[in-house]
């Protein structure tokens, strides 16, 4: 089970001990993970999945022919981008100073390579992998999403009720 205090600005996890998988399984049980980078972590998650998506609205509107969609699309581009490495650096920070997992820095890691190289595959036109990537990326930033949500002892919320 997992509390808050808002006042302390940390969050304990009292799981009966370090779970796999969630941003704060590596720790121990009842040892504080500082909420504030929990929740910077997911809402930078939550903000890369958006930009995804709409970077898939985007590149609809330049197969339907629409003016001005690959400049619209180039531009999401740059905030995935953004949002992918401020998320990188927002898992760092739940590790440390945060008090949480490492794990969470890997695929943060490879969501940002992914998203230079669709930006340089995008760039030189080569659609044939441009398309099948941006659906994978689109993939990749949902399972962070669920990860994100997932309790900090690992596990999804549904589990936490049964615990």
């Amino acid at each position: 089970m997992a509390t808050h205090d808002a006042s302390a600005g940390t969050r304990s996890t009292r799981t009966g001990g370090a779970g796999a998988g969630g941003p704060g399984a590596g720790s121990s049980a009842g040892a504080p993970t500082k909420a504030w980078t929990f929740t910077t972590f997911r809402t930078l998650v939550a903000l890369q999945a958006v930009a995804i998506f709409v970077q898939a609205i985007t590149a609809g509107m330049i197969v339907a022919g629409r003016s001005g969609a690959k400049d619209l699309h180039g531009g999401t581009a740059t905030l995935a981008f953004a949002f992918s490495l401020l998320t990188l650096v927002a898992a760092i920070l739940v590790w440390k100073p945060g008090g949480g997992s490492p794990r969470i820095i890997v695929p943060s890691t490879v969501m940002l390579v992914l998203i230079v190289v669709q930006a340089i595959l995008g760039g030189s036109h080569q659609k044939l992998v441009h398309v099948p990537l941006g659906v994978a990326l689109f993939g990749g930033v949902i399972v962070m999403a669920m990860r994100a949500w997932s309790r900090p002892g690992g596990g999804s919320l549904s589990s936490a009720s049964r615990a």
